[in-house]
């Protein structure tokens, strides 16, 4: 089957004081359709860079292929239009109403008929339990409700390809699971399921979610685990088979990318 994304013989390096940094030598990354792909590693490891090279934002030192669909990004850059990124803050405009930062985002990917626009603005946030506050403002509710807003805004353009860099870092642990139990049951909710890639250094939140782990080495950053979960939803961090998947992925941390706890 052909993958969904599929890095080929990336290369990356920035110049820098002590001489060049490289990131990327040879990096390979293929990632299925439909999967919950978390890219898991230390800080300054590349995760969000893998990210941007995806969505056609950084474009690498060389590379034989940025592949989406069987088709070259480069060549047809056009495909990034089918991808929408969750950021690690909500980054929403403090001006206009969540429902507003939600148009802003249809209107900025250009991808949906603007017939549409006020049935998919409804639908999803009603998904995500906002319908109610979807005419505040961005000050006027919590931490966790502005997040979910931020999805809402990159899943009204109902993406094939959701990319999300650490999206609940800056939550407290309580409303970060509420997060991922929600983004669980939206992912799920469709019949054919959005392709996700999701970048965390959070061990916990990686066997909460996944279906597909793929663990990095610091930079120059290599693939030192790749770990294809099939646990039931929902995942509990108390779970003892939640706990147990920590237990390797820490294992294989300490063993393979020389990191220890």
């Amino acid at each position: 089957m052909t993958p969904k994304v599929s890095l080929e013989d990336i290369d990356l390096s920035f110049p820098g004081a002590e001489g060049t940094k490289v990131i990327y030598d040879k990096f390979n990354l293929a990632i299925e359709e439909g999967s919950f792909t978390v890219l898991l590693g230390p800080s300054g490891c590349g995760k969000s860079t893998l990210l941007n090279i995806i969505n056609g934002l950084l474009e690498p030192t060389a590379a034989k292929g940025i592949v989406i669909d069987g088709e070259d990004l480069r060549n047809k850059p056009d495909l990034s239009r089918q991808m929408a990124y969750v950021f690690q803050g909500p980054r929403l405009l403090r001006w206009k109403t969540l429902a507003q930062n939600a148009e802003f985002g249809l209107r900025g990917l250009g991808v949906q008929p603007r017939a549409t626009w006020p049935a998919l603005i409804e639908k999803y946030f009603t998904a995500v339990g906002l319908r109610d506050s979807m005419h505040q403002y961005p000050h006027q509710v919590s931490g966790g409700m502005r997040q979910r807003a931020a999805i809402v805004r990159a899943w009204v353009n109902e993406p094939q390809i959701l990319l999300m860099d650490e999206p609940f870092s800056h939550l407290d642990e309580i409303t970060a699971a509420e997060m991922r139990r929600l983004l669980i049951k939206l992912w799920q909710s469709e019949e054919k399921r959005r392709t996700i890639v999701f970048v965390t250094h959070d061990i916990s939140e990686a066997a909460q979610l996944a279906t597909d782990i793929v663990m990095l080495t610091p930079a120059s950053s290599s693939i030192c685990l790749r770990r294809k979960v099939d646990l039931p939803w929902p995942r509990r961090m108390e779970d003892d088979a939640v706990i147990d998947l920590e237990k390797e992925l820490r294992h294989a941390f300490a063993e393979r990318a020389g990191i220890s706890f």
